[in-house]
């Protein structure tokens, strides 16, 4: 009877599947420098949270700067929640004290990691800046794909696909994009 018990249990409170999902965990087992001055070891991190967002981070797409307000607004507004934010740079070359500038001076409530070597983006096949991926605690992705519909400017008629993937996981429903299109600058990778 307790088997049968904890099955329905699980089954009741399951999480929706991930859109990525490896045997062991989606997320590789990285450990990441960031612009606040600490090291995340990745899975650690996700285990901390009830979700992980990470954005893909460019300092010259124009796209990704037309979204910091908007990131700034949804960090704030669900890190209540337990939702952690983190930008992501994958880009060659690219060095952790800019980050450091361009974190301070677009005011960012969330670090930038330095991905060298691009092993997070590879990992999950992101091409471009402003990719977005929802992460649960397990290290799967719950959701991949641009932060809204929109490359610059909002429009209240466009979809807020990011906000909306985590209101969904939050209330324990899968979101009605689990994948969509990032609209960002293309990545160097080296």
């Amino acid at each position: 009877m307790n088997a049968v018990r904890t099955a329905l249990l699980l089954t009741l409170f399951a999480l929706p599947e991930p859109v990525f999902a490896n045997s062991d965990s989606g997320l590789p087992d990285l450990t990441l420098a960031s612009t606040n001055g600490q090291s995340y070891a990745l899975r650690k991190a996700v285990a901390d949270a009830r979700f992980t967002v990470f954005v893909f981070f460019s300092a010259h797409c124009q796209c990704l700067s037309a979204h910091d307000e908007r990131l700034t607004e949804l960090a704030r507004d669900y890190e209540t929640q337990g939702v952690q934010f983190f930008l992501v740079d994958s880009e060659a070359g690219d060095a952790l004290e800019r980050d450091r500038s361009e974190a301070q001076r677009r005011q960012y409530p969330f670090p930038i990691l330095a991905d060298p070597g691009g092993r997070l983006a590879q990992a999950f096949g992101v091409r471009f800046a402003t990719t977005t991926l929802v992460v649960d605690p397990m290290g799967n992705v719950r959701y991949h794909g641009g932060i809204d519909s929109e490359k610059r400017t909002p429009d209240p008629a466009g979809r807020f696909y990011l906000k909306e993937a985590l209101a969904a996981l939050l209330a324990g429903k899968t979101p009605e994009f689990t994948e969509t299109k990032s609209l960002g600058c293309y990545l160097r990778i080296s």
